[in-house]
């Protein structure tokens, strides 16, 4: 969300900001620079979206979703209302499914604006593989309500919207397989490059005594944690095996210190002050995803500093890395095998390093991104 605000200052749009913020990503202004607030004037609202027991029985009752509900506050309808009152805007643009509740606010009080939904994925289909792992029967038949009743959601929405902005191309095909004929564009995932390119290069591998692969990632989002334990258990015995010189190092929001303690060579580092600080010096970023949607962030900043990276075909779904010289993408099954080769090659580790800047360049330019998406809004404003 940051990167296409940043990607629409920097071609010159006047962009007003308002974000929810909530207990689990609460909005932290001591952390944005002085020019950002000003230039967005950004406002954080506060609303809560803990789960209800009350509110998630009388979404039951109306046959709505209550992943969607638990997104609508009345105050911050009323917010939007201030703000759409105070100024015309061409376009109106939403970030994830979770915005459109106040679709109808903001027809109310910007009649004239273009209405946008930038979609990050398929929100269903996460609460689906949820559903589907389930071995709980209640919770399974829980999770199977609340897919049902958000993919029906997530349908539905699609008529009321103007335009739509998928964060890949696989996600916007699957809109247009749903029937959606509207106007659509692709605008993903974009790294700063005036920043990325002044950061020198991760050395070369060759001849180190240590080859350090490293995960990085929200340990309190389910997909995470499941990936990670399965590499742990079923991909690192087979590696540690085969090769006496690799480290694990794992890191990230909600990872408790006690997690893969007993395992040989497999560093918890908690959750870190920096990212970027984390991963340098490192020479293989590991994301082992079963199950997810839309795009790995990671994976593209990882690219963008020079780590090769390793990932499961779900990991790289959306990113059309399939056949990069960067990435490695491996079937679940195939991973200890194609993961194990390509620690013995380190030529070709070298090689993915220096690839990954150009992936980035070519696909995930920030700037070139927020040029190429108000092109397209300015051929569908309103005027």
């Amino acid at each position: 969300m940051n990167a296409i605000t940043c990607g629409l200052l920097e071609n010159g749009a006047q962009v007003k900001l308002v974000t929810a913020s909530t207990s689990k990503h609460p909005l932290q202004p001591d952390l944005l620079s002085a020019s950002y607030i000003e230039q967005t004037d950004v406002e954080g609202i506060s609303i809560e979206t803990e789960l209800d027991l009350r509110d998630a029985f009388i979404a039951l009752m109306n046959g709505e979703s209550y992943n969607i509900s638990r997104f609508h506050a009345h105050h911050f309808a009323s917010v939007i209302k201030q703000v759409l009152s105070r100024h015309n805007y061409d376009v109106v643009h939403m970030e994830s499914l979770y915005t459109t509740p106040y679709i109808d606010t903001i027809r109310r009080y910007a009649p004239e604006a273009l209405i946008s939904l930038r979609s990050h994925n398929h929100e269903y289909q996460i609460w689906e593989q949820r559903w589907k792992a389930s071995q709980n029967p209640l919770k399974r038949l829980a999770l199977r309500h609340l897919t049902k009743t958000l993919e029906r959601y997530e349908r539905d929405i699609l008529d009321q919207i103007d335009v739509m902005v998928s964060i890949s191309e696989t996600e916007g095909q699957g809109y247009r397989d749903w029937g959606y004929t509207g106007p659509l564009h692709v605008a993903g995932f974009g790294i700063d490059l005036s920043q990325q390119s002044k950061q020198p290069a991760t050395a070369t591998t060759n001849n180190r005594p240590k080859l350090r692969l490293f995960h990085l990632g929200a340990m309190d989002w389910g997909p995470n944690k499941e990936g990670v334990d399965w590499f742990v258990q079923d991909i690192w015995p087979d590696l540690l095996k085969q090769h006496d010189h690799i480290e694990l190092h794992l890191a990230g929001k909600g990872m408790e210190a006690n997690w893969y303690a007993n395992v040989p060579r497999v560093f918890n580092h908690g959750e870190v002050e920096s990212a970027a600080a984390f991963s340098r010096g490192k020479d293989l970023l590991v994301v082992p995803l079963l199950r997810g949607a839309g795009i790995r962030v990671k994976i593209v900043e990882a690219l963008a500093n020079s780590i090769p990276v390793a990932t499961t075909t779900v990991g790289a779904s959306g990113l059309a890395l399939e056949d990069s010289n960067g990435v490695l993408v491996a079937e679940p099954q195939d991973m200890a095998a194609e993961l194990s080769e390509l620690i013995h090659q380190q030529e070709r580790l070298d090689a993915m390093a220096r690839s990954g800047l150009d992936i980035v360049q070519t696909k995930y330019d920030r700037r070139q991104i927020g040029k190429d998406l108000l092109a397209f809004y300015s051929q569908h404003v309103h005027v």
